[in-house]
């Protein structure tokens, strides 16, 4: 049976979905990423795949479409379109405010470099302190001072060391740059980007300007980076709309 599985993002856990997992015409399944929650899995690019692909089997998942955000959709996209031979069938793929790596190798390292003084931090500092920080960043600008704090709260309750090594581990400055290959993909593409994300923005138009006839790119007006969480009536007509439309 076809299922949408979901992959939050860093620091995010399965919970931030359930308001709205049950409310699609498929099955829908959640998977925290590697160190959130009770998970203590070490991972990188080399490894990560075979990680997912043990979760879903886990699950008992034998086909599914892959919805990511931020972190996740980059996991995703990862396994997506290059697992080799894998043993759950992807049918198509749902990426919230997230990338396809870096195709510079210069930005590369720098991103690198960046994410390795966070890591830093989420080792050795008090968590909250650090989550306060995190969220302090200008991809959360649009968050309002509520929408942090509940964050906050819930995001301190992952343990430091673990998030550093998934930081490291899954940075995007060590992830394969996988642009060209997504804007040829041939299974059915739905890329979600808030309006107020610049960053973002641009990446989905540069997307939107391969003309592939798989892939959908819809903006999400008055929200940034965190659609889910600011729009998820949103997020529900986009992804009802994409299984209409490709898996009616």
């Amino acid at each position: 049976m076809l299922q949408i599985v979901f992959l939050p993002g860093f620091l995010g856990t399965a919970h931030e979905f359930l308001t709205f997992a049950d409310k699609f015409s498929i099955g829908a399944q959640i998977i925290s990423l590697p160190g959130s929650g009770c998970s203590d899995a070490e991972v990188d690019f080399t490894s990560v795949n075979d990680w997912l692909e043990e979760q879903l089997i886990g699950l008992k998942v034998k086909e599914c479409i892959l919805y990511g955000y931020s972190m996740g959709g980059r996991i995703a996209t990862h396994y997506a379109l290059t697992a080799e031979r894998p043993k759950v069938k992807v049918k198509g793929l749902i990426l919230e405010s997230s990338c396809f790596g870096i195709a510079d190798k210069a930005e590369r390292k720098e991103r690198f470099r960046n994410d390795k003084v966070w890591a830093e931090k989420f080792a050795s500092g008090p968590m909250k302190d650090v989550v306060t920080e995190w969220y302090g960043q200008p991809v959360f600008a649009d968050l309002d001072e509520e929408e942090k704090e509940k964050l906050i709260l819930m995001r301190s309750r992952n343990i430091g060391e673990r998030m550093a090594r998934t930081l490291t581990g899954l940075s995007t400055g060590k992830m394969p740059y996988l642009g060209s290959l997504i804007k040829d993909t041939n299974f059915p593409l739905l890329y979600l980007y808030g309006e107020n994300d610049v960053k973002y923005r641009e990446l989905a138009l540069k997307l939107a300007e391969a003309r592939n006839p798989a892939i959908t790119v819809t903006g999400i007006s008055g929200c940034g980076h965190n659609i889910h969480m600011k729009k998820p009536e949103e997020i529900v007509l986009g992804i009802s709309q994409y299984l209409e439309k490709n898996f009616s």
